[in-house]
């Protein structure tokens, strides 16, 4: 084998030094640097030959483009067991850490000691499960065994990550996004420009609307709702302003189950007794990890997922916020900085938290659902969510950095470059330093397994806090989650060769060429 191998790489000169040569932003010292940490020397020879098989297939667009139906088609051919096997042994082996937490943990134990990890159980919204609320009951037993997991090294302060949809039903979910979206559009209807509306003008509203309330139902709105201290104020000066309104009034409560009982909120999500009842369901499943997570003080990230139901996961996440991150930072959202909304999201965050004196925090990504989001758009007949180009995200995710990490001395903000961009990586550094954060402090960064370690390695040895995404799950549940790795990976690898120089300097180490 050693001696095919060796025939192999003197036959792949080009190719590394092509990789060489293609790295016009990195210094000799830099490669050498890069080179001396060996950041592949755990991988066995089998596991390097595969890396660089899988980062060659997915720079070719086809290959990436047409993932899905290669999938389908080898499913199709091989039957299950096989194509699970040749999946968990080629791509999945690159991007996962295993299918349980068990093979986390072997994982985690071999690792580096200055970075920790976020433990991603990749499960999400998918059709043709048989008994849903068992899906999702299972999904939140795994959440609360990762989250027990983390505790079990406080020091490292691993994190876990979930997506909201695997935990709610689809249809629930995108009901609460809409009632989210009819909110926000009633404060415009009543504003009409205007910077606040009064509670007469919201009761009038609603009264056209065919919803009257009683003298209780309004103080339950005005207290419970809004939060004012109806003895302080009287009711014709009452003033809601916009951040107030988006903030206070949410299509429907999880932790106090009594608002939901408001006419006002039942015109808002015009949920039935079903849907109630699900929804109560799914608030069990969240407390019994997060409840848990406050004890051991492990957060947890929500992450982005489509525009269709994001609106309904930021209910929930301030929602979350609120009651988890009272005394320290539990509870992460995360914002998608190719979406041309995020600046006013952004925007919003911070002055919700200076307002309210909240405890937030945010990761901060460019996104993972832009070709669907795209496709949906076009499809339906609407303008593209995307933002025009890369630079363009670039610009709006840097601009969103520096006024998060700017607002850390104003109000507890905790902020989580997600990124695999060394530009944008080396402008937070230099925000950082403008603004006298230290390396430890309330940013923080995080790089996807199988991605950039160079990366990782570089701001752990610079004294950074740095994390690495770590998914896991059933070959079947990851399927979504390595077509958009696939997606990310593509950009990745056409704009810098440097992981295929690593991976095949390793080899040569490997196998005494140097």
């Amino acid at each position: 084998m050693i001696s095919s191998c060796q025939r192999f790489l003197r036959s792949s000169n080009v190719i590394y030094n092509f990789a060489v040569a293609n790295q016009r932003r990195y210094s000799s010292s830099q490669l050498q640097y890069y080179q001396s940490l060996r950041i592949h020397k755990d991988k066995s020879i089998p596991s390097i030959l595969n890396n660089l098989f899988i980062n060659k297939m997915l720079q070719y667009d086809w290959i990436v483009d047409q993932g899905p139906k290669l999938i389908d088609f080898l499913y199709t051919i091989c039957g299950t067991k096989l194509t699970n096997f040749l999946i968990n042994h080629t791509i999945g082996k690159v991007f996962t850490a295993g299918e349980n937490l068990e093979s986390v943990e072997r994982h985690l134990s071999s690792s580096n000691s200055k970075i920790s990890y976020i433990m991603d159980y990749c499960s999400e919204a998918l059709e043709g499960i048989k008994d849903y609320e068992k899906f999702y009951d299972e999904n939140s037993l795994i959440f609360q065994q990762t989250i027990l997991e983390c505790a079990k090294k406080p020091e490292k302060k691993n994190m876990i990550a979930i997506k909201v949809s695997s935990l709610i039903d689809l249809n629930l979910l995108k009901q609460i996004n809409k009632a989210r979206l009819n909110i926000f559009d009633m404060f415009y209807k009543i504003s009409q420009g205007e910077q606040t509306i009064t509670i007469q003008q919201v009761f009038s509203y609603l009264k056209e609307q065919g919803i009257s309330l009683n003298e209780d139902e309004q103080k339950q709105f005005i207290k419970g709702v809004l939060k004012f201290n109806q003895n302080d104020i009287k009711i014709d000066q009452i003033l809601i302003d916009e951040i107030t309104w988006k903030y206070r009034v949410q299509p429907i409560f999880m932790f106090d189950l009594d608002l939901n009982n408001n006419p006002v909120i039942k015109y808002f999500n015009n949920l039935n007794q079903k849907d109630i009842y699900l929804f109560e369901q799914f608030i069990e499943r969240i407390k019994y990890f997060m409840d848990p997570a406050l004890i051991n003080q492990v957060c947890v990230m929500v992450d982005a997922e489509q525009t269709y139901i994001q609106l309904a996961i930021d209910s929930f996440s301030e929602q979350m916020e609120a009651y988890y991150n009272q005394n320290y930072t539990i509870v992460f959202n995360t914002f998608q900085n190719y979406l041309k909304q995020t600046k006013q999201r952004t925007d919003y965050e911070i002055e919700k938290a200076e307002k309210f004196k909240l405890n937030i925090g945010i990761k901060m990504v460019r996104g993972a659902y832009m070709v669907e989001e795209s496709k949906l758009a076009k499809q339906q007949n609407k303008e593209n969510p995307i933002n025009n180009g890369y630079d363009t995200t670039t610009s709006m995710i840097e601009r969103n950095l520096e006024i998060l990490i700017q607002n850390i001395h104003k109000s507890p903000t905790k902020v989580f470059v997600a990124s695999h961009n060394e530009q944008t990586i080396d402008y937070v550094k230099e925000i950082m330093n403008r603004y006298s954060i230290p390396n430890q402090g309330d940013v923080l960064f995080a790089q996807l397994y199988g991605l950039s370690d160079h990366v990782t390695y570089q701001l752990a040895s610079e004294g950074y806090k740095i994390y690495k995404y770590v998914p896991f799950g059933k070959t079947e549940i990851m399927i979504p989650y390595l077509m958009r790795r696939a997606q990310e990976t593509k950009k990745v690898l056409q704009s810098s060769s440097l992981q295929t120089l690593l991976l095949i300097d390793e080899l040569k180490y490997r196998l005494y060429f140097k």
